[in-house]
């Protein structure tokens, strides 16, 4: 059976999906939790799909790359669901604009995995910082609310989603050191890629340390804003690195 039009139809449904679900936010936003899921659902059956097709992880391509970053937001939005209409609303634009592009600008052809690819360490390091860019964009919106009503709760999500971003990204750039010494023989190279890594590691712990610093902690404005700013450095780290900086050994 050829599986490429099924892996396609899923993706474009679940473009379709995130759009309703967006309108659906607009009008009554406690009552989008489901079609989240739904839309979440649809979108994680099409890379899965797309995976079969190839018998690996469906992370090859550029196309690949921007759908599991569209999806990584999603699954934050569904995690953290707020019914609040400036909450859903901004994270499924996100979703639609990220998505959109992924099946507009790049083919949707099956890419087949690169040799360095093939280890146990890429299947886990990949995932988890997409995961970690999904929650630190939630809790980016969630920084932007607290700046515009300053109610505790919003400053309560966005410490959590920081924290918990900053706990998969550490995973992540273990599993990564590992991919890097079977990929190219070192932990550590000075690619712009693991150099933005980096950055963003020390961003976020300076957030964590921010937030377990009693005479700090006292201070909200300083975690909302760099929470800001780390929405800036995640769109550079993935985003810059990939198209502005020259070649990297993460660009396939």
């Amino acid at each position: 059976m050829e599986l490429q039009p099924l892996a396609d139809f899923l993706l474009v449904a679940a473009l379709v999906l995130y759009g309703v679900t967006g309108a659906v936010a607009l009008w009554r936003p406690q009552g989008s939790v489901f079609l989240v899921a739904f839309a979440v659902s649809v979108h994680l059956g099409a890379m899965v799909v797309r995976g079969v097709a190839i018998g690996y992880l469906p992370l090859t391509n550029k196309l690949e790359s921007f759908s599991a970053a569209a999806l990584g937001v999603g699954v934050a939005l569904l995690l953290s669901f707020r019914p609040r209409r400036a909450y859903v609303v901004p994270l499924l634009l996100l979703v639609i604009g990220t998505l959109w592009a992924a099946i507009a600008i790049f083919p949707l052809e099956l890419g087949y995995p690169a040799p360095l690819m093939r280890t146990v360490w890429y299947p886990l390091h990949v995932p988890l910082s997409f995961l970690s860019y999904g929650l630190w964009t939630a809790a980016a919106v969630g920084a932007a609310n607290w700046l515009w009503k300053r109610d505790e709760a919003w400053l309560a999500l966005v410490d959590r989603l920081a924290l918990q971003g900053f706990a998969v990204w550490t995973l992540s750039m273990i599993c990564g050191g590992f991919w890097g010494v079977v990929a190219w023989g070192a932990y550590f190279m000075w690619d712009p890629k693991v150099i933005w890594s980096v950055i963003l590691w020390f961003h976020y712990g300076s957030f964590v340390h921010l937030n377990r610093t009693p005479s700090l902690a006292r201070r909200p404005f300083a975690r909302p804003l760099l929470a800001l700013v780390g929405f800036a450095w995640v769109f550079v780290a993935y985003v810059g690195t990939s198209f502005f900086f020259g070649r990297s050994s993460h660009a396939w």
